[in-house]
């Protein structure tokens, strides 16, 4: 029972230590040879070579930017996971979580 018991607490120790993070892959609307991969990281966007930071949520809307601006809505990074729709400035892609 004491075995049982201390493994059980090892493994609940062991994962506090995994990071939270979802990869997607994007693919430009019209454009399906233009993929990028989408990597959601608690708070953080990383696609290609940017990154980007949580600013809030309307709705079903996610928003992100580099920094974030007074008015959530003039983010230059639009999610809607339900959807699988990513906008980013105005090209908008259709994403697949892997």
């Amino acid at each position: 029972m004491r075995i049982l018991y201390i493994l059980s607490i090892g493994m609940a120790l062991s994962a506090c230590g995994q990071a939270d993070y979802s990869t997607w892959n994007c693919y430009a609307d019209g454009q399906p040879d233009q993929k990028v991969v989408m990597v959601l990281q608690e708070s953080t966007m990383k696609i290609g070579d940017q990154k980007l930071s949580y600013c809030g949520s309307l709705g079903l809307v996610s928003y992100f930017d580099r920094s974030c601006k007074a008015e959530t809505k003039n983010s230059i990074a639009q999610l809607i996971p339900s959807q699988s729709l990513l906008t980013i400035d105005t090209k908008q892609y259709r994403c697949e979580k892997l």
